[in-house]
């Protein structure tokens, strides 16, 4: 029997002391209570109670005016509808919510180191990989739309620095200006699903042979047949998509509340949380990159 060195051991219980430690001095049910009470009765939001709310993680982050801030991530998981994460940074008492303090004299946010690091564990969970590497190297994490041409240049351009990452991790975040992006990125979830051996395929495709669609007129017909047409041209190169349907508005209609569409959306709720709202955006390790900035990948990916 293979026994667990002692100082493996220490170091988990130091671990969960400390959590236990941050969990004592946060009153994580006042701000379960709160945090649903407050969402209570707004436009289109969903039926919650205390226990929709999931708290996945506690940290005391900063100490402010004799005030302590914990870091509090987790999850909205109402009773119908998707989950939700959430970063906030919140008093002890779980009563008030802070969005930021700013040290006026250093010109920085006194919350940001315990962001980051709260948010680091979210990388490992964020995307999908399509490509490996080098071993050794740091993880890429791709937070793009493939209708965006800056992250259309982008992706070129990462496919040619596979000597400097471990891996390549895809995550979709369609933008509204770009019809016919999620049903792309859609079907790139469900090839790293239903045949990871075609993922990159999939997202070479989209990248640089998939036609964008002309959208003239956002109207409901012009964008069933901006979906239509980026179903048709998958499955005009991809035939094994006939799993989904026999041609492209069937391949719409099967993808509309599916297991591929979600995991478009929990994508954009993870880059949401990381205060993603534009594409693309790289993470070289923890270094986060936005927009296609080639000087800066160039110094990280050398």
């Amino acid at each position: 029997m293979r026994r667990i060195p002692v100082s493996l051991l220490l170091a988990l219980a130091l671990v969960l002391l400390a959590q236990a430690t941050a969990l004592a001095g946060f009153n994580a049910e006042v701000f379960r209570k709160n945090f649903a009470a407050g969402l209570a009765g707004r436009p289109n939001a969903p039926a919650l109670t205390a226990e929709s709310v999931k708290v996945d993680m506690v940290e005391k982050a900063a100490s402010f005016s004799g005030m302590d801030i914990y870091a509090v991530k987790g999850r909205l998981v109402p009773a119908a509808g998707q989950s939700q994460p959430f970063l906030f940074f919140v008093s002890a008492d779980g009563k008030f919510y802070v969005s930021d303090i700013v040290d006026l004299g250093a010109g920085k946010s006194i919350l940001k180191d315990a962001r980051d690091r709260v948010r680091a564990a979210d990388l490992k969970e964020l995307g999908h990989a399509i490509l490996k590497g080098t071993p050794g190297k740091p993880a890429l994490v791709y937070v793009s739309d493939p209708f965006c041409p800056y992250c259309r240049t982008a992706f070129s351009y990462l496919l040619g620095k596979t000597g400097a990452f471990s891996e390549l991790r895809l995550a979709h975040f369609p933008l509204p200006s770009h019809p016919g992006a999620d049903i792309a990125c859609a079907l790139m979830a469900w090839a790293a699903a239903k045949a990871p051996d075609k993922a990159l395929d999939f997202a070479r495709f989209a990248y640089t042979e998939l036609a964008v669609p002309s959208v003239p007129e956002r109207t409901p017909e012009a964008l069933d047949r901006a979906w239509n047409e980026v179903a048709t041209a998958f499955l005009a190169r991809f035939p094994e998509l006939t799993a989904l349907g026999k041609d492209g508005p069937a391949i719409v209609a099967a993808l509309g509340d599916s297991e591929f569409a979600r995991s478009v959306a929990q994508d954009m709720a993870k880059a949401s949380d990381l205060d993603i709202s534009g594409t693309p955006v790289i993470f070289v390790g923890q270094a986060r990159v936005s927009g296609f900035d080639e000087a800066r990948l160039d110094q990280l990916l050398k």
